[in-house]
């Protein structure tokens, strides 16, 4: 049986990463103290003052109801397609006393690559789990990781099982990066076996030179923190020019246009195409994200051999009954009705995946 396991935010959470509404707490209360004067903070807690009445220096940062990450890039975004603009915050040739819509996105980008890589130091403990279950089952080689998630914790728990002897397999992002070309680097070209993983919304371990169009890998580390911390350390291995993040907000007005993220969904397309199940983690099946809709919609309506088989896991021991009443709902006016909606969490998937795997093989 060929398997997708489609990682959401819920997965990351049980490795203790803020999910999207605690982004912004999370980081005024700990990262913004750290660097009070730098140029980035200095342009956030003006941004958050004028547009959402809020300030983030004197407030009580427990007490602040802050709006979604979601909410926050759409505005812009909105914005940016529109050519429009809010006052002292507009286009880059608004006049020279805007903040730039363009520059605050990638500042709230960064913002969340921040929050999310310190917390990705904790350990993959839930996801270290799971391969070894699949492992155990003889799934691993048969099953395709196709995650929402810009943290690096399915990643480095994959390309640590690497042992050239016990276990030569390695990790296969469906990309080419140019760590492949340079004979010191420590990542080289994926062949023989290997574990697929597609970062549809990209990662924080990717650096996009949009000079020489290229992508370089940061092994094990999350190096779009490079842009953040030292700009002069996120350089192409390619052409030495300054590079940008791939990660994309979670937000109705996506742009999926990079060059690289169009062949990663075409590679995870393509996956869903072969599977016999996708089993979704810790996805609550937003609105916003349509794109992913359109492609398993496709991919559901257009299948010559048996159907799709679909197994949702998604509950947390703090969730509402009704969140996760209207989370089965959304599932199934979209997927249909015989789509496997459980009340298990990621952490109990990956105590026993081969549980679940049976429970869709016998329906």
């Amino acid at each position: 049986m060929k398997i997708c396991i489609f990682l959401g935010a819920g997965a990351s959470a049980a490795e203790n990463l803020p999910i999207q509404n605690e982004i912004f707490s999370r980081y005024f209360k700990y990262n913004l103290p750290k660097h009070p004067d730098s140029e980035m903070n200095k342009k956030l807690v003006n941004f958050f003052k004028e547009i959402f009445n809020i300030d983030v220096l004197d407030d009580n940062i427990d007490k602040v109801n802050f709006p979604t990450f979601e909410e926050v890039l759409g505005i812009l975004d909105m914005a940016d397609q529109r050519m429009e603009a809010f006052k002292n915050f507009g286009t880059d040739t608004y006049n020279n006393k805007n903040t730039s819509i363009n520059l605050l996105r990638q500042y709230l980008i960064l913002l969340t690559a921040n929050s999310i890589n310190n917390a990705s130091k904790e350990s993959n403990k839930y996801h270290e789990l799971l391969l070894k279950n699949l492992i155990k089952s003889n799934r691993l080689l048969d099953t395709t990781f196709i995650s929402v998630n810009y943290d690096i914790h399915i990643d480095n728990t994959i390309s640590k099982l690497y042992d050239k002897k016990k276990m030569p397999i390695m990790l296969d992002y469906g990309v080419d990066f140019t760590n492949f070309n340079y004979k010191e680097s420590t990542w080289k070209r994926p062949k023989g076996d290997t574990v697929k993983l597609y970062k549809i919304h990209g990662s924080l371990n990717w650096l996009y030179c949009p000079i020489c169009s290229s992508l370089t890998l940061t092994p094990y580390e999350g190096g779009v923190m490079r842009i953040l911390n030292n700009q002069k350390d996120a350089t192409c291995l390619n052409c030495r020019e300054y590079t940008v993040p791939i990660i994309v907000p979670p937000t109705y007005f996506k742009n999926m246009s990079n060059v690289y993220l169009s062949l990663v969904w075409n590679k995870a397309e393509h996956a869903f195409r072969e599977a016999d199940l996708i089993i979704f983690c810790g996805y609550s099946f937003p609105e916003a994200d349509m794109h992913i809709k359109y492609m398993l919609k496709r991919v559901q309506t257009t299948r010559d051999n048996k159907p799709l088989k679909f197994i949702v896991i998604n509950n947390h021991t703090n969730k509402l009954s009704s969140a996760l009443e209207k989370e089965e709902m959304r599932y199934k006016r979209f997927l249909g009705e015989d789509i496997i909606f459980t009340k298990s969490s990621f952490e109990d998937f990956a105590q026993d995946p081969e549980k679940f795997i049976s429970l869709a093989e016998n329906n």
